[in-house]
């Protein structure tokens, strides 16, 4: 078995055994990580000491949510920055009209 926190591996015999009350099943190697996870609320991800074991995956990989979020958040920036651009523009033929 693993922690479900830390993914650290438990021998046989050892750890804590935790039931949710929907029935799903949460391994601890120790209370350190049962503390953390469900009276702090903590996220192993964010946790140096934890990552190893955080969603089963590899530190240094984004997920496909951070992922499209940094796509929304560049496609943002950039429809804000031609929204001044034609601002600007638009400005630019007014004062050229008032001149004339």
């Amino acid at each position: 078995m693993k922690c479900s926190f830390c993914g650290k591996e438990i021998k046989r015999g050892q750890g804590i055994l935790y039931v949710k009350k929907d029935g799903s099943l949460l391994y601890f190697d120790d209370g350190k990580c049962q503390t953390n996870m469900l009276v702090l609320g903590r996220k192993a991800a964010k946790l140096k000491w934890a990552r190893a074991g955080a969603i089963g995956r590899p530190t240094g990989q984004k997920s496909d949510k951070s992922v499209a979020k940094a796509a929304a958040k560049a496609m943002k920036a950039e429809a804000r920055t031609t929204a001044k651009a034609e601002r600007a523009e638009t400005k630019s033929a007014a004062q050229k009209a008032e001149k004339n």
